[in-house]
């Protein structure tokens, strides 16, 4: 989160590059990094605190 947004977009297109021979596994609240996601796990915390997947998209 303590990237600008420059730095953001870049490492962005980075892991984009590298995605076709490796797998990565990101979290993050910073729109270039979701948008570059192959799919996308919204998760919450409920009042328990325990957790509960919220949204789930692919881009297969």
């Amino acid at each position: 989160m303590s990237l600008d947004g420059s730095n953001v977009e870049r490492i962005a297109t980075m892991i984009k590059e590298l995605s076709g021979t490796s797998q990565f596994i990101l979290v993050s609240l910073r729109k270039p990094m979701i948008e570059g996601a192959d799919r996308i796990l919204g998760v919450t915390l409920l009042p328990d605190k325990s957790s509960f997947v919220t949204g789930i998209k692919s881009h297969a």
